[in-house]
């Protein structure tokens, strides 16, 4: 929608929340969107829930959070020579999720591993070491990722063990990124990263928290190929701590990226590629578990996804612990999320001892 082809009374009678953005000030918000903030009119400043909420986002762009405690996503475009926001009611994605596409996806990663599997047939004849290397990689990689699915489905649906405490989140963050690093370097992608700060004090939880960086950096591993480039970072900014990990590549357009945090889901490909969306999902969840907002925007080829957690000084005398979390049962949580994306030989069972 062009500056020439705005017209306020469109949005007049819509049902969900709709604001117009421009300089830092609202221009326009229609009736749905007074019922949320009480008394904005056009020309106040951008009300500070709504401001948390959007970070620095620039169009396209999406958003997900909670609005004075209304859990809701919101997508930003281009509009009336500002930012057009429109808010909607959060709904979890793992419940609405076609069985056909979850289905379709379990059966390929069994087909996968089974497949593998058969080729290592005693009864066949002895095939050459390199070959029963190959075949074990790749049973392995079927077997982490068929583990993967099985957690981000718990997960997405809402099934999780919060336990939020006193940590180090740039401690959490540098030991994600070192491993990430490492096994990037391994698979041939292009990852860097860096911290702001050397310790940030905070309540979360760490396991939580590291299987949301991983899911990310999963995506964006996926978005920018081994010909692009990919990070993450964790900044301060005021009272938050701000994570973004981004990559290069093709940018999303505008019905991309309301995918990703607008919930269309309907538009979910049925492609096992591109997966199910249930790593945002986790990623949703995690950051309302920890009350915070996550948003995804796409310009000038570069891609990022940003997650702005409060902080939280733990209580005076709590211990303090960064641990190395295992919710895999003893797999390793990095080739875990990162199954999907990792080249097979990085799963020789001898390497993962």
């Amino acid at each position: 929608m062009s500056g020439e082809d705005w017209n306020e009374t469109l949005f007049d009678g819509f049902p969900e929340p709709v604001l117009l953005l421009r300089e830092e000030k609202v221009a326009y918000c229609n009736r749905a969107a007074e019922g949320h903030f009480p008394g904005v009119r056009a020309g106040d400043e951008v009300p500070g829930a709504l401001k948390a909420l959007l970070g620095e986002a620039c169009p396209p762009a999406a958003a997900a959070g909670e609005v004075d405690g209304w859990p809701c996503t919101a997508t930003l475009q281009a509009a009336g020579g500002g930012t057009l926001v429109v808010l909607r009611a959060r709904e979890g994605s793992a419940g609405r999720l076609g069985l056909e596409q979850l289905s379709i996806q379990l059966r390929r990663e069994t087909a996968t591993l089974s497949a593998a599997l058969q080729r290592l047939d005693p009864t066949e004849e002895v095939p050459d070491e390199e070959k029963v290397k190959r075949y074990l990689s790749a049973a392995n990689q079927g077997l982490y990722r068929i583990i993967r699915l099985a957690d981000h489905l718990s997960l997405a649906g809402g099934e999780t063990d919060w336990q939020p405490q006193g940590m180090d989140l740039a401690g959490l963050c540098r030991e994600t990124a070192e491993e990430v690093e490492s096994v990037c370097r391994l698979g041939g992608y292009d990852f860097t990263w860096s911290l702001e700060t050397s310790s940030l004090l905070t309540v979360g939880d760490s396991k939580l928290l590291r299987r949301m960086l991983l899911c990310l950096v999963s995506n964006a591993m996926k978005a920018a190929g081994r010909k692009g480039k990919l990070g993450l970072k964790l900044s301060v900014r005021g009272d938050r701590a701000v994570v973004t990990v981004w990559n290069t590549g093709r940018a999303l357009d505008e019905r991309d990226v309301a995918r990703m945090f607008g919930g269309d889901l309907a538009a979910i490909p049925m492609d096992p590629r591109q997966g199910l969306g249930l790593g945002l999902e986790v990623v949703r969840r995690t950051v309302a578990l920890h009350g915070g907002a996550v948003l995804a925007e796409s310009r000038e080829d570069v891609t990022r996804c940003v997650v702005s957690l409060p902080i939280r000084k733990p209580e005076r005398g709590e211990t303090l612990r960064t641990p190395k979390v295992d919710y895999s049962g003893g797999f390793l949580p990095v080739m875990v999320e990162l199954s999907d994306v990792l080249p097979p030989e990085l799963y020789n069972y001898e390497d993962l001892q």
